[in-house]
């Protein structure tokens, strides 16, 4: 089913999500308002708490403990997640982003514009969520190529013989420029997501996809763990297109984990189960040189932890609110 492949994990309803929304005790917003004025937008997305509509990824914690932990740990801003997690309408999704002083910063979309049979409901699909973001006064719509079981069986390991022909790319990068297009109105920017499993995940084809793009229309989202998962660096793609950067999605990728997926067949979600992503500081990336990149060229917009994680047996226990405590403190003394 379109936009539902195996690794797409933002917009199809979660199943067993706890449906409590009630407001908090916790006055998140004095919490909130005791960051300096000038710190790094810094938010957490739901990913992190491992939130996620993929079939039997894991066990799913409620909307309460995820929002009142973000809050907790001093982030101001979210994502919007599985659609069905978070509330789908503007009033109520207003209601428990605001009681807890959370911005709406963004929403992952994943497209399949490289079949032309699929272009105009890729279209239909993003021109939607991005009238939703608009309502909530959130301007940044994170683009991605939705992938397949193809691509899938090789994240980590992409040869040139797994990527798009011609046809593919042209329609690929002509219909993220419509839809930039189409959302250039409602105020939303649309930014693109290299991601692991689909068929822009190397530096390389993100590269051709920059090169493919109007720079005035589509920017892009690096997200650090899956540049480093599809064996790039993130400071070198930051470096080349940091211009075109609106929307920063932060994790960190074991060294061990990769090379395991390297030299194996280990499939992307059982990869992610066994810790293939790790708090900030833990990993391969080198978060101070892309501070510094961003630094370099006034990069202003937000610092999304979106450190995915599976819960539940078989996969090892994690603390999500402890991870991201430990993140958030490291990835601040980068930006600093």
């Amino acid at each position: 089913m379109l936009f539902r492949s195996w690794l797409v994990r933002h917009h199809a309803p979660t199943v067993g999500v706890t449906e409590r929304l009630e407001s908090p005790t916790v006055d998140w917003h004095a919490m909130n308002a005791t960051a300096p004025r000038n710190a790094p937008r810094i938010a957490a997305a739901p990913i992190t708490w491992g939130v996620c509509e993929i079939p039997n990824w894991g066990e799913v914690p409620g909307v309460d403990e995820v929002l009142d932990q973000i809050a907790a740990v001093g982030f101001t801003g979210t994502e919007l997640g599985p659609d069905g997690f978070l509330p789908g309408d503007a009033d109520g999704l207003k209601r428990v982003l605001g009681a807890r002083g959370l911005d709406l910063v963004g929403a992952y979309c994943p497209l399949d514009y490289r079949d032309a049979g699929s272009a105009a409901a890729s279209h239909a699909f993003g021109v939607d969520l991005a009238v939703r973001l608009a309502a909530n006064g959130c301007h940044i719509l994170v683009a991605a190529d939705s992938g397949d079981a193809r691509r899938g069986a090789v994240a980590g390991r992409v040869g040139p013989q797994d990527g798009l022909d011609a046809d593919q790319w042209a329609r690929l990068a002509d219909g993220l420029a419509e839809l930039a297009r189409a959302c250039a109105p409602l105020g939303v920017q649309v930014a693109f997501h290299p991601h692991a499993g689909t068929y822009v995940e190397t530096e390389a084809e993100i590269d051709e996809l920059m090169a493919r793009t109007p720079a005035d229309l589509v920017g892009l989202c690096i997200d650090t763990g899956h540049v480093a998962y599809g064996g790039g660096d993130a400071v070198a793609v930051a470096r080349r297109h940091a211009s075109r950067i609106r929307h920063v999605h932060i994790k960190d990728a074991s060294g061990a984990m990769l090379a395991e997926v390297r030299a194996t067949d280990l499939a992307y979600p059982e990869a992610v189960g066994r810790g293939a992503f790790v708090p900030v500081g833990d990993g391969v990336v080198d978060f101070a040189g892309l501070a510094a990149v961003l630094d370099g060229v006034g990069y202003d917009g937000w610092y999304v932890l979106e450190h995915d994680i599976r819960r539940g047996a078989p996969w090892p226990d994690q603390d999500p609110q402890a991870n991201a405590a430990q993140s958030r403190d490291r990835l601040r003394a980068f930006l600093a």
